[in-house]
């Protein structure tokens, strides 16, 4: 549900929007845009993969897109996902349609020096 309302209020604010289902179709997806992709709005909770590595993922191929994660939960749930370094576009679910559209337009600001988002950590074996 919530996928389709952001297809739909990015739709028509104008943005070239494509949907996914879940990890596999989201790579899927990039890789048929071969990477030429502004933004990836990622939820940090999905069934097959979560979003963290889903953007491992996406970084192994793409560095263009930014990521911008949302979840229900709070943004500390990164941190139990996997994600270490917390300077990360987040929306917190429920959103308005201000809000969604005022998260995309941060996440699509030029990055400042030294206010980039770091690369995410690789994944830690037990």
């Amino acid at each position: 549900m919530v996928r389709r309302l952001s297809f739909r209020v990015l739709s028509e604010a104008g943005y070239r929007v494509f949907e996914a289902a879940g990890a596999v179709e989201a790579l899927e997806v990039l890789a048929m845009l071969h990477g030429r992709v502004d933004l990836v709005l990622v939820d940090v909770v999905m069934t097959e993969v979560n979003g963290v590595d889903l953007v491992r993922l996406i970084r192994e191929k793409w560095s263009e897109p930014r990521i911008l994660f949302m979840s229900a939960f709070p943004a500390e749930v990164l941190a139990r996902e996997g994600l270490q370094d917390l300077r990360v576009h987040f929306l917190a679910k429920p959103f308005t349609r201000a809000e969604l559209l005022s998260a995309v337009r941060r996440a699509m600001e030029p990055a400042r020096p030294g206010g980039q988002p770091s690369p995410l950590p690789r994944s830690q074996e037990p």
